[in-house]
């Protein structure tokens, strides 16, 4: 039987449990407490940007770094070897891509597109220690389905004023100055088109597809905990309310993962609830939504088709070129021009995942480099075979999450931070030393005093 680091760290019970704590660690108090902060702002400044030279820096990124900078500081995290070589490989192979694109003179490289990457994924090369770790995960994860419970409820409200006659507008740009928040988002999108009624992003997130998947996240973690049923109610309804198939997607994903790990008994558990609520939706008006929205990829204008079927179509297509491209790319950030020069031209929102982004922009060798670090992030040493799946569903299929540091944040902060494998447990391990009791040392002789 062949055992693996994630296998062997698999808990037998799909409930993460609460870690058994003797005493309280005020140092633990600390770390939990930068994590919740980190999370809020992950959660609910989304849509926040710094202006960078006529460009934006979604404000996440540096909240991020000056997060794990006075966490270093206190020592509350470490670097993490295997993910910091990983890493380095991940990043040469992708400068050496990069180089072959500036050589050649390509124009739609951008050196600003390479620096971003190394600084988007430079918080993933640390983690806490293993101890720490262990003890905060399900404490990390409990702050989470509070934070989702809260975004659930928002977008509720959201769309249930909507209902009652509220006409829909965008409140966040009302209140905050254009250059400050993230422009290219599909934020204010009408359930059908030319319905009055909009979709719920609860206000705060950047698309209501990113307010379902982060609803879906918390209704996983949510079972994972064995939470209250009141939360998933709450969830069902905030995920409906975003009209968003991704979400969906993803929580399909976690139940099937869930049944492999749980078994029968829960894969029969979640069918009927599934059954339940489709048949419950069956009879309302939005059957016929959600039913156009299944097949709706059908449609070279449609949501589905421009995030899930015409990138990788594209880069298909862009492989028809000469073998230099294929294995080196066109340059950072072709494929942003790509999908801007396309909306020019169509009005229509190309979203490039992470794996035809990667072909495109640093060719064959890039990708295969990256991909390897992708598993040292999210896989390796996981804590939950089940988060790992969702996370590299969410950040590697549903999201353009490659220089998305709202992906990459959530994916560090409910799973890589947490990985902990054999050789994090050697580098943490600390040195003794051995101490002689000075009852059984003998004095030495003059003559034997070194010089």
């Amino acid at each position: 039987m062949v055992t693996t680091t994630l296998t062997t760290r698999i808990p037998r019970s799909w409930v993460i449990p609460t870690a058994e704590v003797t005493a309280e660690d005020p140092r633990n108090a600390r770390i939990l407490k930068t994590l919740t902060i980190l999370l809020c702002a992950n959660i609910f400044l989304q849509r926040f940007a710094i202006p960078v030279a006529g460009a934006q820096l979604q404000l996440i990124l540096p909240i991020t770094i000056v997060g794990v900078i006075v966490m270093m500081s206190h020592g509350d995290i470490q670097v993490n070897v295997g993910r910091v070589r990983a890493y380095l490989l991940a990043m040469t192979a992708c400068c050496a891509a990069a180089l072959v694109s500036f050589l050649r003179e390509l124009d739609d490289s951008a050196i600003t597109s390479l620096i971003l990457l190394f600084a988007t994924y430079v918080p993933l090369c640390f983690g806490l220690a293993p101890s720490d770790a262990k003890s905060i995960f399900p404490r990390v994860l409990d702050r989470f389905v509070t934070l989702t419970t809260i975004l659930a409820g928002i977008a509720i409200f959201q769309f249930a004023i909507q209902l009652v006659g509220w006409q829909y507008t965008d409140v966040l740009k009302q209140v905050v100055p254009d250059n400050f928040r993230m422009h290219g988002f599909n934020t204010s999108y009408p359930v059908q088109y030319g319905s009055s009624l909009y979709k719920s992003n609860a206000f705060i997130c950047l698309e209501p597809s990113f307010c379902s998947q982060f609803l879906a996240f918390g209704l996983v973690v949510c079972v994972l905990r064995s939470g209250s049923w009141w939360r998933y109610v709450l969830y069902v309804l905030a995920l409906l309310s975003t009209v968003s198939g991704t979400g969906v997607v993803l929580l399909a994903v976690a139940l099937v993962l869930l049944s492999v790990h749980k078994g029968a008994r829960f894969a029969t558990t979640a069918f009927v609830g599934v059954a339940i609520v489709v048949t419950i939706l069956s009879f309302t008006p939005a059957a016929s939504i959600f039913a156009e929205r299944a097949t709706e990829t059908s449609s070279n204008n449609s949501s589905g088709s421009l995030r899930f079927v015409q990138p990788y179509t594209r880069t298909w297509d862009a492989l028809d070129k000469d073998p230099v491209t294929v294995l080196f790319g066109s340059g950072p950030g072709f494929a942003d021009r790509d999908a801007i020069e396309f909306f020019l031209r169509t009005s229509l929102p190309l979203n490039y995942a992470l794996l035809p982004k990667l072909v495109l922009e640093y060719g064959v060798i890039g990708t295969v480099a990256f991909l390897a670090f992708v598993l040292s992030m999210f896989v390796r040493g996981s804590p939950s075979f089940v988060l790992s799946g969702s996370v590299i569903v969410f950040y590697s299929v549903l999201s353009g999450g490659l220089l998305s540091p709202v992906v990459t944040t959530l994916g560090m902060l409910l799973v890589s931070w947490f990985t902990t494998t054999p050789e994090d447990e050697r580098w943490n391990r600390p040195r003794v030393t051995a101490q002689i009791d000075p009852a059984f040392a003998a004095p030495l002789a003059p003559a034997q005093h070194s010089v």
